[in-house]
């Protein structure tokens, strides 16, 4: 593919404001936000969630959000395929509030790369499923991480290497969703899911995110739980 039309493909909506190049500090308060482009209105942050920074350099950004963080989502009427997807015409620019709940999620985001990888932790073990977000590659932004998510995620189950490793698809139905509302066009979601069928490659092979050493992103008794940036609802910022 043209390198052109994949940045195209790749690129957060809306401005970029000034480029961010120095690393956020280990243990700085950021807000990881997934920004979502609309056809009545300028892009905007669809998303949002507080999170403590436990890696970010040339290799990996990592970022741990405990439960009771601050997080915050589009308002408005409900629909799509299970009917938690926001009406993409007509939103009145509100948000709601709450807070993260569940266990803590770890999430590793690998340098210039189309996902992260997602971990919950209960705080003695690793939990539950492996997580691939398929989104933008991550952007630095002066309250944290900018990225577009695209609805289209890997799931994987038991442990890498192991008889019980298995990967699948999650929200196929979505991603068709939003094509249909002309969220996203047919190239792009076309393109979503070669950039999933990489990522379940990898993971299917136990590599990458899937060979790494988690234990240096286990949460401790001493880490607390975060509120979101001031600003983290501003573009550009």
């Amino acid at each position: 593919m043209d390198i052109d039309v994949r940045r195209q493909l790749e690129a957060i909506p809306g401005p970029a404001g000034n480029v961010v190049k120095t690393p956020h500090p280990v243990g700085s308060t950021v807000a990881l936000r997934s920004i979502r482009g609309f056809a009545d209105r300028a892009a905007a942050v669809s998303f949002a969630v507080a999170g403590t920074v436990l890696q970010d350099d040339g290799e990996l950004t990592v970022v741990m959000t405990r439960p009771g963080s601050g997080r915050a989502s589009r308002a408005g009427s409900r629909t799509g395929p299970r009917g938690r997807n926001v009406v993409a015409i007509g939103w009145d620019g509100s948000y709601d509030l709450a807070e993260w709940e569940g266990h803590t999620v770890v999430r590793a985001h690998p340098h210039g790369r189309c996902w992260s990888v997602w971990r919950w932790h209960d705080g003695e073990n690793w939990i539950g499923d492996w997580y691939g977000n398929l989104e933008s590659p991550w952007r630095r932004s002066a309250v944290g991480y900018d990225t577009q998510d695209w609805a289209l995620d890997v799931v994987a189950q038991g442990t890498p290497g192991a008889d019980d490793w298995t990967i699948g698809f999650k929200d196929e139905d979505e991603l068709d969703w939003y094509v249909e509302q002309g969220t996203f066009s047919a190239e792009c979601a076309a393109y979503f899911r070669s950039v999933g069928e990489e990522l379940a490659e990898i993971m299917r092979r136990g590599e990458g995110l899937a060979a790494a050493d988690w234990s240096r992103w286990a949460p401790t008794r001493d880490d607390v739980s975060v509120p979101l940036p001031e600003a983290w609802q501003a573009l550009p910022v």
